[in-house]
């Protein structure tokens, strides 16, 4: 009886774990995002074009730490370019943004 307890017990975990990684994988791959890019400028571009496809537009959270993220991921290589050309690099970027359409209360109809 404490062999067969064991082992229905090691096929339940068994289940858990297969149907647990397939869980995760399938989610991963949903919120994955494009890839890092050869360069900080591809980076950039793959994470723009995915927020623009993801988001309703600019500005929100997606754009800011994705460009936080190739940041980090294309470090070493944009330690040698000057501060000013990555900003620059950066808001040639955001300029493919989609940006967020405001609201505009019709005249007459503001609040005061």
């Amino acid at each position: 009886m404490t062999q067969t307890l064991k082992s229905l017990t090691r096929s339940a975990a068994c289940a858990f774990t297969a149907s647990a990684m397939l869980l995760g994988a399938s989610t991963l791959s949903a919120s994955a995002g494009p890839g890092m890019g050869n360069n900080l400028g591809e980076c950039y571009n793959n994470w723009i074009g995915w927020c623009n496809d993801k988001t309703s537009g600019y500005p929100n959270e997606c754009y800011t730490k994705s460009l936080k993220k190739c940041d980090q991921t294309h470090k070493a290589r944009s330690s040698t370019i000057p501060p000013a050309q990555l900003e620059a690099m950066k808001s040639a970027s955001l300029r493919k943004a989609k940006r967020v359409e405001a609201a505009i209360a019709p005249a007459g109809t503001a609040t005061r």
